[in-house]
């Protein structure tokens, strides 16, 4: 299992983590767009609108911050 955490913000800054468990990238997600960030299909974004985060590999958006946690 390998999943790769994309993580930009408006001022250009950009890096990207792999992660072997769901947790671990969970984590990583939960540092740059909190527990509760605004979830689209493709990306989450911080509630104040700074960083966003995408996710390739074994796992989605949704995975890492599934609606019933809301």
């Amino acid at each position: 299992m390998t999943i790769k955490v994309h993580y930009t913000s408006i001022d250009r800054f950009s890096q990207t983590r792999s992660f072997k468990t769901l947790e671990g990238a969970r984590r990583y997600a939960e540092r740059y767009v909190g527990p509760h960030p605004e979830v689209s299909y493709w990306y989450a974004v911080s509630p104040d609108g700074v960083g966003k985060v995408t996710v390739t590999g074994d796992a989605t958006v949704h995975d890492l911050f599934p609606t019933e946690d809301y």
